[in-house]
């Protein structure tokens, strides 16, 4: 007979295992603890553990099917931004079992302007609310301009990439929002790659890169700052330039050291 304890724990972590807001850290350690328990309480507990992974969520917004996920997300939206969206892409649907439901994720753009993708994601249970990254549409070209602007400054950039980003939220921005308070609240940033002349020496990059930290402080976001050469990044940082950035913190040596370490890791292409 299994103890009441046991049973306690095998419960625990079942629920662990349904997906509910768990890191893939923590449930993967749940899901060593319920195999540990499985050797000695035997294979009907496995049964229960498929069968909660497999069960469909009940009374959620949506059923779990393409069709009615897509049609409640797109009323959402629409609801949302006042104007009719449509998906365009990366249809995803995933049931994470008895207790957290389905979830559903898609790039949607509106229908009067197919050119502004964005990524949204509903659920059955945590997220019936919209949740999207489409208010960056309000303020790309303002919040986008004074970063281009330093860049044309800078003869050692030769080519730049600068797109506005934020997390997928729920609350509905609009224009009226202004710039200031949307970046200053949204966990907005924008992403800014450099590309620098191929084939030049590491000390160089460092230089450069210098200079470039010790003229963002006029800027008015936060910046995630990547830079290319020889079609590999050799830097990435994030830089709360609205909270404090002190450019002073950086050498050149110590950029020169960060350049090696990335070089030397094979950064991503």
């Amino acid at each position: 007979m299994v103890k009441p304890k046991r049973l306690f724990m095998i419960s625990l972590l079942l629920l662990m295992l349904s997906g509910c807001g768990m890191s893939e850290e923590l449930t993967d350690w749940a899901a060593e603890k319920a195999n540990d328990a499985l050797e000695v309480v035997g294979g009907g507990v496995q049964e229960a553990i498929d069968d909660l992974e497999n069960a469909e969520y009940q009374d959620g917004p949506f059923e779990n099917n393409l069709e009615s996920a897509r049609a409640y997300l797109l009323t959402q939206l629409q609801e949302k931004y006042g104007m009719e969206f449509t998906v365009v892409g990366d249809e995803d649907l995933e049931n994470y079992g008895l207790f957290a439901g389905a979830t559903y994720t898609c790039d949607v753009a509106p229908i009067n302007a197919p050119e502004q993708v964005t990524t949204a994601l509903v659920s059955q249970t945590m997220y019936q609310d919209v949740r999207d990254g489409y208010a960056v549409y309000f303020f790309k070209e303002e919040a986008e301009t004074p970063v281009l602007e330093l860049c044309e400054t800078k003869d050692y950039v030769i080519d730049q990439r600068i797109s506005l980003e934020m997390p997928e939220t729920a609350r509905a921005w609009t224009a009226e929002d202004g710039l200031e308070r949307f970046l200053s609240e949204s966990g907005a940033y924008v992403k800014l790659v450099l590309r620098f002349t191929d084939d030049l020496d590491t000390e160089t990059y460092a230089e450069y890169l210098y200079d470039f930290l010790n003229s963002i402080d006029h800027l008015e976001c936060n910046l995630l700052l990547q830079a290319k050469a020889n079609k590999i990044y050799i830097f990435h940082e994030e830089l709360n330039i609205l909270n404090g950035f002190d450019a002073s913190t950086y050498t050149v040596e110590d950029l020169r050291q960060e350049i090696e370490e990335f070089l030397s890791m094979g950064a991503p292409q």
